[in-house]
């Protein structure tokens, strides 16, 4: 067995694992959002657990169309949908949010509409909340209040709001179209070419990373258009070192592979070589992450427990949330390195993380000879760098 066919076959033995986690997250008729989530002492995090558990089993299932076994789960998160046609759960209303209520309720909406969709395509999900970004004065106004200081936070609002654009498009809406033409021209407009992202940081590792956080997020419209990202070169040379660091957290990993596997059709052959090794490395050491119970964390060590919608931790578990993001990690390898079938994996088709235009995919085998292990060495002094200031911040947080 050659290494593409050994390391296809651990990634389904972990799909299996993590199909059967999944499963195991069922609390009192409530979806956990972790392996140790209260459901009772924290239920709003039980819409996050809901909508994971959906879009993770449908990503692995063998046939998308006998879902129906889901169906439990669906009224779940329709229990939270609220007047506006949004999905909000009461109890974040008298919590003190580290976020907006704005980017709350966004964010809560397009995930909880991408599961329900992911479920039943044909699912109507109209929102009055949503309608206002319809209006295409509002949003170019809206467009120009957006902050670069804060590119990861600002591109997954505007991606959340893009996703209902892009939906309200396919139904025929024209203020859908024409809004998501906006969306898309300012994206373009403002992309920075030194870094292939998005804000105006300085270059250094972790603005870079913030960064390419939050251009990935913005690029869903453009794949969801069928257009490429641009600056592939920069792009891939800025995420091949975060990709050499190991698991990474959920969020980052899904963000640097989708990046990687994108920019693959579009850099130079030599570029292209190490940008392989780093997806590999990637995987492996997401493979070698995944716990005992099928499930991965969503923090890039077992220092970290998960907080979400007023929920916090004592101790790292097992996320549905984070188990999901891995797994499209690992089927964006799958599918453009070794030679797996995108109909094997269903992603998510409403934009967002977990999004995947497979037209725009290429398949790439692994070039003769390739030593990964060389080719890390040499970022291990960016890796470094990176991996000591973030021990650093951590350790002032603790002080603040």
């Amino acid at each position: 067995m050659n290494m593409e066919q050994d390391l296809l076959k651990r990634i389904y033995e972990a799909r299996k694992k993590a199909d059967s986690f999944f499963d195991s997250l069922e609390s009192q008729g409530r979806s956990k959002y972790t392996v140790n989530h209260d459901v009772l002492k924290f239920p709003s995090a039980c819409l996050y657990g809901a909508w994971s558990r959906v879009c993770g089993k449908i990503l692995i299932s063998e046939n998308v169309e006998t879902t129906h076994h889901l169906e439990s789960i669906v009224k779940e998160i329709l229990s939270y949908k609220t007047s506006e046609g949004l999905f909000f759960p009461d109890e974040l209303w008298i919590q003190k949010p580290a976020k907006s209520y704005e980017y709350l309720k966004l964010h809560t909406y397009n995930y909880a509409a991408g599961a329900l969709r992911a479920f039943d395509s044909e699912i109507d999900l109209s929102s009055s909340f949503m309608d206002w970004y319809l209006n295409p004065e509002h949003l170019q106004r809206w467009l120009d209040a957006r902050s670069f200081s804060r590119p990861w936070e600002e591109s997954n609002n505007i991606v959340n709001v893009a996703s209902y654009l892009a939906w309200k498009s396919e139904t025929g809406c024209e203020d859908g179209v024409k809004c998501l033409e906006i969306l898309y021209n300012w994206h373009h407009k403002y992309q920075d070419p030194k870094t292939g992202g998005f804000g105006n940081l300085r270059r250094s590792y972790n603005p870079t990373l913030q960064s390419m956080a939050g251009a990935v997020h913005n690029f869903h419209i453009h794949h969801y258009l069928d257009m490429r990202m641009q600056c592939e070169n920069v792009i891939a040379s800025n995420v091949i070192p975060y990709l050499f660091e190991g698991p990474l957290t959920a969020c980052l990993s899904i963000d640097f592979v989708e990046l990687g596997v994108y920019s693959l059709p579009y850099i130079k052959d030599s570029l292209r070589r190490e940008l392989i090794a780093a997806l590999l490395f990637h995987a492996e050491r997401l493979l070698a992450y995944q716990r005992n119970d099928g499930g991965w964390l969503e923090g890039e060590d077992c220092s970290s427990p998960t907080a979400a919608a007023g929920m916090k931790e004592n101790s790292a578990s097992s996320c549905s949330y984070a188990t999901w993001f891995r797994l499209c990690s690992l089927g964006m390898v799958a599918i453009s390195l070794l030679g797996d079938k995108d109909e094997n994996w269903h992603f998510r088709n409403t934009l967002g993380m977990g999004y995947l235009n497979t037209k725009l995919l290429c398949q790439y085998e692994i070039p003769s000879q390739l030593d990964v292990k060389k080719i890390r060495v040499k970022y291990l002094k960016t890796t470094k760098k990176g991996r000591i200031q973030k021990r650093l911040i951590r350790f002032a947080s603790k002080f603040i």
